[in-house]
C-alpha cells in the first residue's frame, strides 16, 4: 500500500468514525502534510482519488470537504470474480452461465486469489465490485483493504467476519441430516472429520453445527467413534478409523462424515468389513459424492452454488452493492438419497 492509499484509508476512518461529518471540510493541504508527515503531491494524490470516488468534494471557495456518494459514483460500472477453485473459462462464458442478468455493458472479469495484489488498482477503482467465490481465509487482509477503499464485496459459500455472503445454511442443513439420520440408525451415532485449520476453517462451522444438532435431537455420541485428525494420510489413518469403527463387537449404525475426501475412503473400507451402507450402517455426509449416488443408506448434503450464484445476481440486480446495503443469504443443502 503507497502512502496516498494509506491518507485515503486515515480520512475515510476520520468519517466512519463519526470523526468528520457530510459537509464538514477536511484539513487544508499544509495541514494533511504536517498530521501525516507527508509530501504535498501525496496529499493531492489522495484528495482527488477520494474526490473520484465521491467521498469528498469542493466548493467555490476552495475548501474541501466531506460529501455524501452521489448515485453515479456508486454505480457498478465493472465486475471482478475472485476464485482459485473456479472453472477456467474466459469472460464471456462466465457472464453468460452466472451473470446473464447483469446489463452486458458491465464487463465481468475472472481473477485468481493470487493475482489479486497485481490489479489492486483495477479493484480499486470507483464502480469496481468483486465476488468472492469460496475463498481463503489469508484474502481476508485483502477483503479489509477493499472495504476501507469503499469497494462492494460479496462472498459466495463463506460468512467472514461481517463480510456480506451468499453462504450454505450449515446449522440448518446438518440438522435436517442428523434428523434423518437418527430416524435410520437409531441415536448412537459416530463422527468422522478432518481437524479444523486456516486451510479449511468452515470446518470449525461444521463441528459446530455438528454438536449443537446431535444435543439438541438427543443423539448419542460416545469418545470411542469421534474421529477428528489431520488426515494427512488418508488410506493410512482411514484403515485405523475402519478398524475401529467396523471391527468392534458393537458398531454405531450411523456415521456422520464432515468433509467429501473421506467418505469414499471410508465406504470402501467397509466393504473390506463385509459392512454395506443401508444394511449395516447408514452415513450422513457433506458433499456429493458421485460413485456413492447409487448406494442405499447414504444421505448427501449437496451445497447449492447455483443458488448462491443467483443471489449474487440478486445482490447486484436489487441495488444491495450499489447501494452499500447488508447482504446475508444462508442457503440449505438439498439433502441427496439414493
Amino acid at each position: 500500500m503507497n502512502k496516498s492509499q494509506m491518507l485515503q484509508n486515515m480520512i475515510l476512518g476520520e468519517i466512519r468514525v463519526g470523526r468528520l461529518k457530510v459537509g464538514d471540510p477536511i484539513l487544508s493541504r499544509n495541514q494533511l502534510c504536517k498530521k501525516y508527515n507527508c509530501s504535498r503531491n501525496t496529499v493531492e494524490r489522495a484528495v482527488r482519488a477520494l474526490k473520484e470516488r465521491g467521498c469528498l468534494a469542493s466548493n467555490q471557495g476552495g475548501r474541501t470537504y466531506v460529501s455524501a456518494p452521489g448515485a453515479d459514483n456508486r454505480k457498478i460500472r465493472e465486475l471482478f470474480i475472485i476464485s482459485c477453485s473456479f472453472p477456467d473459462m474466459n469472460d464471456r462464458s462466465l457472464r453468460e452461465i452466472f451473470f446473464p442478468e447483469v446489463a452486458s455493458d458491465i464487463p465481468v472479469h475472472r481473477l485468481r486469489e493470487h493475482e489479486v495484489l497485481k490489479q489492486l488498482d483495477a479493484l480499486c477503482a470507483p464502480g469496481a465490485a468483486a465476488i468472492w467465490v469460496t475463498p481463503g481465509i489469508e484474502s481476508i487482509p485483502m477483503m479489509d483493504h477493499l472495504e476501507q477503499r469503499g469497494i462492494p464485496q460479496l462472498l459466495i459459500n463463506r460468512n467472514y467476519k461481517e463480510f456480506n455472503c451468499a453462504a450454505t445454511d450449515t446449522k440448518n442443513s446438518i440438522r435436517e441430516g442428523l434428523s434423518w439420520l437418527l430416524i435410520e440408525a437409531g441415536r448412537e451415532i459416530a463422527l468422522v472429520s478432518p481437524e479444523s485449520s486456516l486451510k479449511q476453517p468452515f470446518l470449525a462451522e461444521r463441528l459446530i453445527a455438528f454438536y449443537e444438532s446431535a444435543a439438541e435431537l438427543g443423539a448419542k455420541l460416545r469418545s470411542d467413534t469421534i474421529f477428528m485428525r489431520k488426515f494427512s494420510d488418508i488410506p493410512t489413518e482411514m484403515s485405523e478409523v475402519g478398524n475401529r469403527l467396523f471391527a468392534s463387537k458393537q458398531p454405531p449404525r450411523g456415521i456422520v462424515v464432515l468433509h467429501s475426501a473421506l467418505t469414499l475412503p471410508l465406504v470402501t473400507c467397509a466393504r473390506l468389513y463385509g459392512m454395506l451402507p443401508g444394511k449395516d450402517f447408514f452415513l450422513l455426509t457433506y458433499d456429493v459424492i458421485p460413485e456413492l449416488a447409487t448406494y442405499p443408506g447414504i444421505a448427501m448434503m449437496h451445497q447449492q452454488l447455483e443458488k448462491m450464484f443467483r443471489e449474487s445476481q440478486r445482490w447486484l440486480l436489487d441495488g444491495y452493492a450499489e447501494q452499500h446495503r447488508p447482504f446475508h443469504s444462508a442457503i440449505k443443502t438439498e439433502l441427496q438419497l439414493a
